[in-house]
């Protein structure tokens, strides 16, 4: 039986993650060892303590990972080549609405497994490229949800980024060099690059000033969200193209189209003209904001 797509959703520590595997361009008659597959890395994710933070249940943090195996993997010899698209979000106060945090989609999600060999991630000792990029994007989500609640909140987790890529660069894995410039590589950057700091100010002011705020002062709420665009704006000038900026706007694009359509003319106006150069694939959009 050919299982598609596959899911789940487990319990864990700091975050609730769904796995999807796309399987359907794969030739095999090893269905259950992609079975074995999408269980193995849904456990990983969810049952390893990544912090010594504590988390209540509702707290965890909700994420995606949609994994599209290609025709090339070879499950047979435990080869896999596919892409990943990870997904974050995260809940705004008052509210039932979950914010989207990290859009991001490596192209270069290539990795060895064999169901007879348990998942284990040693922070200080590169084991395998698919516990290596599982723990990264771990970190990445956590760190990324931590700005948004303080000010440079998520600057430990940054520290373990940088350091689950220094050891796979020793290690000599795939993926893990400045190659593309879309590549996992860059999130690591990009976090810790001090032209990008307006960047991370601009998580804090759009989340826990801004959306935080609007059930119960939309104005307040609104002038702090606009205020986070220009650094945004400030930060794309002094680093152009930037993958998490980029990233921003592929998760955020429909969200301020509905923050802003309700703002007085003169904040409408000038935030619609910002995000159409800062965002030009979602330029057309952004037109509906400068009427």
């Amino acid at each position: 039986m050919s299982i598609g797509l596959l899911w789940r959703q487990a319990c864990g520590q700091e975050l609730n993650a769904n796995v999807i595997i796309n399987d359907v361009q794969v030739q095999t008659q090893e269905r259950q060892v992609i079975q074995q597959l999408r269980e193995a890395i849904a456990n990983f994710i969810n049952t390893t303590r990544w912090t010594n933070d504590n988390y209540k249940s509702h707290e965890r943090i909700k994420c995606n990972f949609l994994i599209t195996l290609t025709a090339n993997t070879d499950v047979a010899s435990g080869r896999y080549t596919a892409n990943v698209q990870v997904q974050s979000s995260r809940p705004v106060y008052g509210t039932n609405y979950e914010t989207i945090l990290l859009t991001f989609f490596d192209r270069n999600f290539n990795f060895e497994f064999f169901p007879s060999q348990p998942l284990i991630f040693t922070e200080n000792v590169f084991s395998t490229n698919l516990t290596a990029m599982l723990a990264y994007y771990a970190y990445a989500i956590l760190a990324l949800d931590a700005d948004s609640f303080a000010p440079q909140g998520g600057n430990p987790h940054i520290d373990r980024l940088l350091n689950i890529l220094n050891n796979s660069q020793q290690a000599g894995a795939a993926g893990w060099n400045n190659t593309d410039s879309r590549n996992r590589y860059f999130i690591a950057e990009n976090l810790n690059n001090p032209q990008l700091n307006g960047y991370r100010e601009a998580l804090y002011l759009y989340h826990r000033k801004g959306l935080d705020y609007f059930a119960d002062n939309p104005e307040l709420a609104r002038k702090n969200i606009a205020e986070a665009i220009r650094k945004i704006n400030q930060a794309n000038q002094l680093r152009p193209n930037a993958v998490l900026i980029n990233a921003f706007f592929d998760s955020k694009a429909e969200e301020l189209m509905h923050i802003f359509s309700r703002a007085e003319a003169p904040l409408r106006k000038e935030i619609g003209t910002i995000l159409t150069r800062l965002d030009p694939t979602n330029a057309s959009r952004y037109q509906v904001l400068l009427k």
